[in-house]
This record gives C-alpha cells, structure tokens and sequence, in this order.
C-alpha cells in the first residue's frame, strides 16, 4: 500500500541516488507559496500548465540527494517533459497512491462511467 504522506520516484538522471520525494513538510510549503487549491489544481491539470516556476518550486522541496537530503542547488540535465512528469508522478503518488497516467486514466473511466449511467438511468435497476 502506498504511503499517501510520503511518495518517491527516482531522479538519478540528476546525480546517483537522486529522488524526487514529497511528504507533508514539503506539500505544506508548496501550498504556502502557491495556495492550497491553486498549486493542487495546476499539477493536475497536467504537463500543459506546468510552468519552469512550478517545477523549480516543486524540486526545491523534493529533489534528495543519495543520503536523503533536499538539495538546494542542482543544474536541470532532463528535458523539461521528463522532469515534469516525475514531478507530476510524485504528486499524484504523494496524493492518491498512484502516478500520474494512472490516476488520469482512472478519472477519464469514471467519467465515462457516469456519462454512460446519467444517458441510461435505468440501467443497473430491475423492471
């Protein structure tokens, strides 16, 4: 079972034993510095909105080197779209337990799901 206060995805395409890690320390600080709603809404949107801003932000407090710690200066050697989806995995991990695609493709099914029953009301019930 995922740990919904702590996610992890590797990032040793920064340096050996690189992480992107995000827990409650760093979700709060991101939410301080963005807003609580604005930040969360962003990352799910997707890759489309997410600016350099928000991806610095996001590392700031989630990139860990080998031993753990956050580091605080780092040159970014991984496409922007790279680095972004990683950001957005750990998110997605960090909040619903699942990365990105997968949480995507679980909503796009929900929503095709009530889609399908607000077109047929009745389907499911007996006659």
């Amino acid at each position: 079972m995922a740990n919904k206060f702590i996610a992890e995805v590797d990032a040793s395409d920064f340096g050996d034993g690189y992480t992107i890690r995000l827990d409650t320390d760093g979700m709060a600080r991101l939410e301080s510095e963005f807003g609580e709603f604005d930040f969360v809404q962003k990352v799910q949107i997707g890759l489309a909105v997410l600016a350099v801003k928000y991806i610095k932000a996001f590392l700031a407090v989630s990139l860990r080197d080998a031993n753990g710690v956050v580091v605080k200066s780092y040159d970014m050697p991984l496409p922007l779209e790279t680095v972004g989806k990683k950001c957005l995995d750990v998110f997605s991990l960090f909040r619903y337990g699942k990365d990105h695609e997968a949480w995507v493709a679980d909503n796009a099914k929900k929503i095709a799901d009530k889609k399908a029953s607000d077109e047929n009301p009745t389907k499911g019930t007996k006659a």
